[in-house]
């Protein structure tokens, strides 16, 4: 499934439908257990062993804070070898990860949040050189330069200065009151990456050349392997914490199909976000294999190009949802997996359903048929002779880009195609290479029409501008909405939580409104795993340390 990542500090992937990160806070955290990750003291754990996991594709830059990076089968990478500064509770509560930071505190200054960060003298990069304040500076302050290809500059741009306060220290003061700095303040990358675009942008591009230097967390890149698109893991020599209790841990390039047949060979340990019922047969069916279970931060949608051709006219974006029966299509997805349907589809951009502060704002774009005909002939599309409506000579008609051997997105594509067939739509199927769907096509706006996963992060109101705002890298609907861009800062800068929210779906409206996307349903998040595999699962908004993953003992 092809999949992109919507910031936990930032966010993207590309593994048979596509991912990306979306923000998430828990109304209640019920399914949020330890028993969704077998919590088990480390110390309990054996010593050694190899966790096998899967990747979509090869990783197009190893820089996840760039657009080209941005990916969930790069951050499943980064979550073994990058340093996260900050813990997440079930809840998604943050607190500051003691192996990285001694202090990690904010205050409310003359109507500015002022963030004060210290480092753990103990914590090196790579390359061995002492993390310092000069990281931090160099982390923040590019921000505003378009130069740097930033997934998202959400957050960023809202940072007025950073003061070096001594060789571990550094004072970070925003613009104005800014709720979600801890998003902002979640790690950070060598001032070496940092220092100026080019280096930002193409010092970690191609799917061999990642680098250790630019990293730091209990495992390091061991290698690449091109002909097996094998990425090894090992223990990483200059980690100051405790050793992992993992030798080894490995990604290999793997469709969604052979993913299912390499978990149920045990040729691999772990699949995440179970999303067919022909995959949890096979996995339910291994004999040490266990399912865990988790609240979903994934969401399926449709994305539209509104710069170019006939998806240029609102009239036509609306129609199509109008006659896009999302119902059915999640109905046919979720055939045959332990979760209800009806519960999950989904009429919220920013929030889940099981999230505060959720409201279904998909009222006035609900299926209906009738209702996407009247858009159409009142925007002037009249039925042509094969029942394809045309207006000025052009005929209604665009593409829609599929990743090939993605079978999520062509249940989607085959459906939609049929769907809007009976209004007068006509959709052409696109199907391109797996490995450059969002390097070549999505993130160029080389595409009209196409569908992937969104994932969600803790913080359901931050990088709503990597998405939906003007001249975003990631907004892939190419177009600027200068309503949205003003809801964008409020709730930026709103500290009223109650408000904020108010904020986030009236700006949620005005996205169903204008067509961006739309979304179909949320995904449940079913985790296949060894049942003696401790630390690790359906981890909802928590996090984790790879230090501490392992295996029972036999």
């Amino acid at each position: 499934m092809m999949m992109m990542n919507r910031r936990l500090f930032l966010g993207g992937t590309a593994s048979a439908a596509a991912l990306a990160l979306l923000a998430s806070c828990a109304k209640n955290n019920e399914s949020a257990t330890t028993d969704a990750i077998s919590s088990k003291d480390p110390s309990a754990l054996k010593q050694g062993g190899e966790l096998k996991m899967s990747l979509g594709a090869t990783i197009a830059n190893w820089n996840y804070l760039n657009v080209d990076g941005n990916t969930v089968d790069c951050r499943h990478v980064m979550w073994f070898v990058f340093p996260y500064f900050i813990d997440w509770a079930d809840d998604g509560t943050p607190s500051p990860n003691p192996d990285f930071l001694t202090k990690y505190e904010a205050e409310e200054v003359g109507g500015k949040t002022v963030a004060t960060v210290a480092l753990n003298e103990k914590a090196v990069w790579g390359n061995g050189r002492s993390m310092d304040s000069e990281d931090i500076k160099e982390s923040l302050i590019h921000g505003t330069d378009s130069a740097y290809k930033w997934a998202s500059t959400d957050g960023l741009d809202q940072v007025e200065s950073v003061e070096i306060v001594d060789n571990l220290t550094a004072k970070v003061t925003f613009k104005a009151a800014f709720p979600d700095w801890t998003n902002v303040l979640s790690s950070f990358s060598p001032k070496e990456l940092m220092k100026d675009a080019d280096t930002f942008n193409n010092a970690m591009a191609g799917e061999a050349n990642f680098n250790n230097d630019f990293f730091a967390g209990p495992f390091k890149i061991d290698s690449y392997d091109n002909s097996q698109q094998l990425v090894t893991l090992v223990p990483n020599d200059k980690w100051w914490g405790k050793a992992p209790k993992l030798d080894k841990v490995t990604f290999r390039v793997l469709d969604s199909a052979a993913e299912a047949t390499a978990f149920a060979n045990k040729s691999l340990d772990v699949i995440d976000y179970i999303i067919s019922a022909d995959v949890y047969t096979q996995c339910i069916g291994r004999s040490d294999a266990e399912v865990r279970q988790n609240y979903g931060l994934q969401w399926r949608h449709f994305t539209i190009n509104c710069s170019t051709g006939v998806l240029a006219d609102k009239s036509v974006r609306q129609a199509i949802v109008r006659a896009c029966n999302r119902e059915a299509i999640a109905s046919s997805a979720l055939a045959g997996l332990p979760v209800d349907a009806s519960k999950l589809l989904l009429g919220n951009r920013f929030f889940m359903p099981n999230q505060e502060g959720y409201q279904d704002n998909s009222g006035d774009w609900t299926y209906n048929v009738d209702a996407a005909k009247k858009l159409l002939d009142d925007a002037g599309w009249a039925p042509g002779s094969d029942g394809i409506r045309v207006k000025d000579g052009q005929r209604l008609s665009f593409g829609f880009t599929l990743p090939s051997g993605t079978p999520t997105t062509e249940n989607e594509a085959n459906l939609l195609q049929a769907q809007l067939k009976e209004v007068g739509i006509e959709v052409k199927l696109v199907p391109v290479d797996t490995n450059g769907y969002f390097k070549d096509y999505i993130n160029t706006g080389n595409y009209e029409m196409t569908s992937f996963t969104w994932q969600g992060t803790q913080y359901p109101m931050a990088n709503i501008g990597q998405i939906y705002g003007t001249g975003a890298l990631q907004n892939y609907s190419r177009i600027s909405v200068p309503e949205i861009d003003e809801y964008i800062q409020k709730i930026a800068t709103t500290t009223d939580r109650a408000e904020r929210i108010r904020l986030a779906n009236e700006c949620d409206k005005l996205i169903w409104e204008n067509v961006m996307n739309f979304p179909i349903y949320e995904r449940q998040e079913l985790t296949a795993v060894p049942k003696g595999l401790a630390n690790f699962g359906a981890m909802g908004l928590a996090s984790f340390h790879g230090e501490d993953i392992g295996y029972l003992a036999d």
